[in-house]
């Protein structure tokens, strides 16, 4: 993909993940030990990483593409081993902004996230990262049956 950038789908089914994604993890690698609390929290308190797209800057481009975000928090522990990461909605749909120190705490990110997807079950999520953000956007209601939300969601993601 142009600039390096990769996407992750995760198809999902109401009863559970049916398995139909794109991974980053390398072949063999094991997927992310689960913990008690999803994607369990590093030692060291939340903080803005320098050199990627912060929480806010999405947050406010959403905004300004008539999105709406709404509701966005920090998310203390941090999950998913991000160094930050913040949940809310846009357009009804749910949605975690979270920032990674290192490209493969950004990968486990991910991993975690998608199989935090999958035991919840839902009906699509999209989870996409340009440099070390990662934006998770999962239609857990049926809100966007046709994608063209998550779509946009991404699509102003990738233009920050």
């Amino acid at each position: 993909m142009r600039d390096g950038h990769k996407i992750v789908l995760a198809c999902l089914a109401a009863a559970g993940w049916l398995g139909c994604h794109k991974s980053t993890t390398p072949a063999g690698a094991a997927p992310a030990a689960p913990s008690a609390a999803p994607g369990a929290a590093s030692a060291a308190p939340a903080a803005h990483v320098d050199g990627t797209p912060h929480t806010d800057a999405v947050e406010k481009a959403w905004s300004s593409a008539g999105l709406a975000p709404e509701g966005f928090a920090p998310l203390q522990p941090v999950p998913y081993g991000a160094a930050y990461c913040e949940e809310g909605r846009v357009q009804g749909l749910d949605t975690v902004v979270c920032e990674y120190r290192d490209q493969d705490a950004l990968a486990k990110g991910q991993s975690s996230l998608l199989e935090q997807w999958g035991r919840e079950g839902g009906h699509t999520g999209v989870a996409y990262h340009q440099k070390l953000t990662v934006v998770g956007v999962v239609d857990r209601a049926r809100h966007d049956p046709n994608g063209k939300v998550i779509h946009q969601v991404i699509d102003t993601f990738r233009k920050i």
